[in-house]
């Protein structure tokens, strides 16, 4: 039964990572990507944001996949 439970365990894992390769975010062309992480973490509406907030913002983006990393490090402005 253990042995079962660890393969059953293995394929779900297995699935969802299928499921993630699927997900319509990883259709999102890199260029659209960086826009949308530069208005993440820019000021809004010219009110001031103090920098420690904006590499905060910056790191929390680059440390959802790997995907979001290399467009977070291919985004001059966010750093």
């Amino acid at each position: 039964i253990s042995e079962l439970t660890r393969e059953t365990n293995a394929k779900l894992v297995e699935l969802a990572l299928f499921r993630n390769i699927l997900s319509p975010v990883r259709r999102v062309p890199l260029k659209i990507l960086s826009e949308i992480f530069v208005l993440v973490c820019s000021p809004e509406h010219g009110i001031f944001m103090p920098f420690d907030d904006i590499i905060k913002d910056t790191c929390v983006i680059s440390g959802v996949c790997v995907a979001w990393r290399k467009a977070a490090h291919a985004t001059p402005r966010l750093w």
